[in-house]
C-alpha cells in the first residue's frame, strides 16, 4: 500500500503483537514443558510491555504524529513474513525461540524502514524508539540463550 497514516501502521503492528501473544498463551496452556512455558511467559511479558509502551506514547503524542501520512510502507513484506510464522503447541524451546527471533527481526526491518523513510522528526523519533526497544529485546533474549547454552554445557561436563 503506497500511503498510510502512522496510526494505521501502529494498529497493524499491534495486531501482529496480539496474534503472537495469543499464540504464546496457547503454547503455555497446552505445553507440558516447563522451559517452553517459561519462555512463553517471558515473550508474552515483552508483548504486554510493548502494548503498554505504545499506549502510553499515544496518550503523550500530539495528534499530528498519529495523523501523519507516510508514502512508502513496507508492510506487505512484513505481513508476508509474519503470516509465515506459526506457533504450535508442540514446539520445542529452540523452535519457539526461532519463531520469536523471526517475529522481532520482521518488526526491526519495518521500524528501520519507517524511521529512515520519514522526514517528520517526531514520526522518525517514534519509530526509532520502537526500533531500539525491539533491538533491546533481541539482545536480551540472545544473552539469555547464550547463558542457557553455557549452563547446559557446564551440566554436561559436570555429569561426566
Amino acid at each position: 500500500m503506497p500511503f498510510r497514516k502512522v496510526e494505521d501502521i501502529l494498529k497493524l503492528v499491534e495486531s501482529f503483537h496480539k496474534n503472537m501473544r495469543y499464540a504464546l498463551e496457547q503454547v503455555e496452556v497446552e505445553s507440558h514443558s516447563e522451559s517452553v512455558a517459561w519462555l512463553s511467559q517471558k515473550l508474552r511479558a515483552h508483548e504486554l510491555h510493548w502494548q503498554a509502551a505504545l499506549s502510553g506514547y499515544e496518550k503523550r503524542v500530539a495528534e499530528g504524529v498519529l495523523d501523519t501520512w507516510l508514502q512508502y510502507i513496507p508492510d506487505e513484506e512484513v505481513r508476508e513474513e509474519l503470516n509465515s510464522i506459526n506457533v504450535r503447541r508442540d514446539m520445542s524451546l529452540d523452535e519457539l525461540t526461532d519463531v520469536n527471533v523471526r517475529f522481532r527481526q520482521a518488526l526491526i526491518r519495518l521500524y528501520e524502514s519507517l524511521a529512515n523513510g520519514s522526514s517528520a522528526p517526531h514520526v522518525q523519533e517514534l519509530f526509532e524508539q520502537l526500533l531500539e526497544y525491539e533491538k533491546a529485546v533481541v539482545a536480551e533474549q540472545s544473552q539469555k540463550t547464550r547463558e542457557s547454552d553455557l549452563v547446559d554445557v557446564d551440566s554436561l561436563h559436570n555429569s561426566k
